[in-house]
């Protein structure tokens, strides 16, 4: 069933059932005010347990009442992982105003948000960017945690972001500026920049935007030294419009002369407030009874560490009145990396599963304790974290953070594996299914989301010295890299494997591993000399591992750093010692890849009859072993792509297009935009050598826009010029040839 905009589903429920709005709110036990702050749409993300009330009371069926759940649970219109803009924003009206009429500006130039912890920054700046009315984009700098972004990290996440994930962001800083400037001029969007920790993390990003982007930083800190056009100190809410806020989050108890003893309890700090609201519009606590609790917390706590003794009471009320499983999550939350999660890392750490984190989770969100993010994540406030943390020491002990830590770092590394394992091959995956991930996009969906937790995991991994797990997850990401070759961090992921390979004596795993870095170093880095040194150190590794799979292996990328040198005859020799030693092994599919390996040193040669004939060979082969690994997906458009370009040498245009034809095809199914791009390269100079200017024009430009414009590896830059080239020659009216130029980049193999 498909949700409607808002509380449109719950009134279509209610008129069909016959109710009103009274009618209703008695026999759900709720207020009238709640019920039409729902169906209105106010109220964004109901109480669960109201809710579950309401559809009770409708005799709703399994399908309605999933359907009333969800409601405020995943909203479009904020962007992931953003924080939620909310509909009972209250006061501040004279800040608002300054950030407006500056937003209006023709080069608003940057605003700075600041303001101590729990004191609503994010909301403020939130509600600012939804009044001015433009698209933005929200990254969480993750300034009060152990590992804030890196201004290359901004940059990278504002380019997936503003494209909605459909472009791969560049991996080198310069670049990645160029992206999101190109993005920003082209397609305006505002930006919130969240958490800055410093000067560094924001100054690129600004100066990369293009004239005229709003751009709004949050931080505890003035950060002095940025040239901000605007600088605004957010501080705690008058009594007034704190008395108002929590007024319009419990409206049943607005009548109640002690809601504004609450509100000075909390001190006018928006997120004390919004816990207490909560708390009582939850139907826990009546007003009295918190304010009690509320009290004697405060009297219990005593002088506090994390601000005004009032605001941590509000969170002691809340948290002593959860159910134990609830609390014990709560405490465990403390210990996540990262600035949001998902259901499935948020219980991560206590062994739960999906359903009952998340059911426990949206708990936590009704009582204020979890802050709902786009699509469907959570954020914890930093100072509720550092709350959570002091009560695991309290009530399970000081080893508890580190037991926590380590179960989460196992889970999500096990998932991590699991993931990984439905792009590698058929032998490594040993027929296994993974029933949590529906299918390779579900995965990919969630290695992406969830990098910050297992990239955190992995180095916790690699500092704690568990050097067989890094080497074997490394290993396991080795087919998934070449889906994601612009992350950045692979060249790095890599080398700590290998680091830990020797540190144990495996020579074989340190060669293995040392041709995904070589691969890391070509794609990632287009480092080809750096390439050709790692494929060295690892053919010296397997000879002294003596085994002729791992050999086979490493002569493959020597023969393959070579001929990215353009030194095919020193790769022929390493070539050769790979069908060597795979016809030893009965590899079959390592022995497709070499020969595929050949096709290219044959064609950098010269001798395009024979690596036509080569290539043509390895499609046959990849019929007879099977071709539906993804290793042998890659080699099949590869070896396509060779054909047509070596009968683009050789002016035969029909059998050029034929290739290039059925590689797009295979390139588009597998969703490798570069593979399908390089594809149409060959296609577009077929058509131009046959005389079809227009078509051939149209085609590039196609290729182009398959490829973010400034990606930073290597294939893709290769592509870029070689389409551009060719774009200048179709609007030139020269003749298609071959592009001489085209020999400088190898048509990229798997990386192994």
């Amino acid at each position: 069933m498909q949700e409607p905009p808002h509380g449109e589903l719950l009134r279509r429920l209610r008129t069909t059932a016959g109710r009103t709005l009274a009618e209703l709110a008695a026999a759900a036990h709720v207020g009238v005010r709640t019920l039409s702050d729902i169906e209105r749409g106010v109220a964004r993300r109901p109480q669960r347990a109201t809710i579950e009330a309401i559809a009770s009371a409708l005799g709703a069926t399994a399908a309605e009442r999933a359907a009333l759940l969800s409601i405020g649970r995943a909203d479009p219109a904020t962007p992931e992982s953003a924080p939620d803009v909310v509909v009972d924003f209250t006061g501040r009206g004279r800040e608002l105003s300054k950030v407006l009429d500056h937003l209006r500006d023709d080069r608003p130039g940057i605003v700075l948000v600041s303001g101590g912890p729990g004191i609503g920054k994010s909301t403020f700046a939130a509600e600012a960017l939804r009044v001015h009315g433009v698209p933005w984009v929200h990254v969480d700098l993750a300034g009060q945690t152990t590992s804030p972004l890196s201004a290359l990290d901004v940059l990278r996440r504002l380019v997936t972001r503003a494209t909605d994930g459909a472009e791969e962001a560049p991996a080198v800083l310069d670049a990645a500026a160029a992206r999101w400037r190109g993005i920003s001029a082209d397609h305006p969007h505002a930006v919130l920049l969240d958490d800055a920790a410093s000067e560094a993390q924001v100054r690129p990003v600004v100066e990369a935007a293009a004239p005229g982007t709003p751009v709004i930083v949050t931080s505890r800190s003035p950060l002095a030294g940025l040239d901000a056009g605007l600088r605004v100190q957010v501080d705690p809410l008058h009594p007034v419009d704190a008395h108002s806020l929590l007024e319009r989050i419990v409206p049943d108890a607005a009548d109640d002369p002690a809601l504004a003893t609450v509100a000075d309890q909390c001190a006018g700090i928006p997120l004390a407030l919004r816990i207490a609201g909560s708390r009582i519009a939850a139907g826990v606590d009546d007003v009295h009874g918190f304010l009690g609790a509320m009290r004697a917390e405060e009297r219990r706590l005593g002088a506090l560490r994390h601000g005004d003794r009032s605001v941590e009471s509000a969170f002691a009320v809340s948290y002593e009145r959860l159910p134990v499983a609830t609390a014990r999550l709560f405490r465990s939350l403390a210990v996540i990396d990262g600035t949001s999660f998902d259901a499935r890392t948020g219980g991560a750490a206590l062994g739960l599963d999906d359903v009952t984190a998340e059911d426990a989770l949206e708990d936590l969100v009704d009582l204020g304790l979890v802050e709902p993010r786009g699509g469907n994540r959570y954020h914890v406030h930093d100072l509720l974290r550092a709350f959570g943390a002091d009560r695991i020491v309290a009530e399970d002990g000081p080893g508890t953070p580190r037991a926590l830590r380590e179960r989460l770092h196992g889970t999500v590394l096990g998932v991590l594996g699991r993931a990984a394992r439905l792009f590698a091959s058929e032998s490594v995956r040993g027929g296994r299914a993974e029933p949590e991930f529906g299918d390779p996009t579900a995965a990919r969906r969630w290695i992406t989301a969830e990098v910050d937790h297992w990239w955190a995991a992995f180095r916790a991994a690699v500092s704690d010295g568990r050097h067989g797990e890094v080497a074997r997850i490394a290993t396991g990401l080795e087919w998934f890299s070449n889906l994601w070759p612009a992350w950045g961090h692979w060249y790095e992921l890599f080398g700590d494997a290998v680091d830990a390979a020797h540190t144990v004596g495996d020579r074989a795993s340190a060669a293995r591993l040392l041709g995904l870095q070589t691969w890391a170093a070509l794609m990632e880095r287009g480092d080809r000399a750096g390439a050709l040194e790692l494929a060295t150190r690892g053919l010296a590794d397997a000879r002294e591992a003596d085994d002729d799979a791992v050999s086979a292996s490493a002569e493959y990328h020597v023969a393959w750093a070579y001929l990215a040198l353009r030194q095919p005859e020193r790769a022929l020799p390493h070539i050769d010692a790979a069908i060597d030693g795979n016809t030893r092994t009965g590899d079959d599919a390592a022995l497709v890849q070499c020969r595929s390996m050949a096709g290219a040193a044959l064609h950098l040669l010269g001798r395009h009859d024979e690596a036509i004939a080569a290539f043509r060979a390895v499609l046959r082969d990849l019929d007879r072993v099977g071709g539906g690994d993804p290793g042998a997906v890659f080699t099949r458009v590869v070896a396509l792509e060779e054909i047509a370009k070596s009968a683009n040498a050789l002016g035969r245009w029909d059998e050029a297009r034929e290739a290039a034809d059925e590689g797009f095809d295979a390139a588009s199914e597998m969703s490798w935009d570069t593979g399908a791009a390089r594809a149409l390269r060959q296609r577009a100079e077929a058509l131009l050598g046959s005389g079809e200017t227009e078509r051939a024009r149209r085609d590039a430009e196609r290729g182009m826009a398959l490829v973010d414009a400034d990606r930073a590896d290597a294939q893709a830059g290769a592509v870029l010029g070689e389409l551009r080239e060719l774009l200048d020659r179709a609007d030139g009216g020269t003749p298609g040839v071959e592009s001489v130029r085209s020999g400088d980049r190898l048509a990229a193999p798997p990386a192994d």
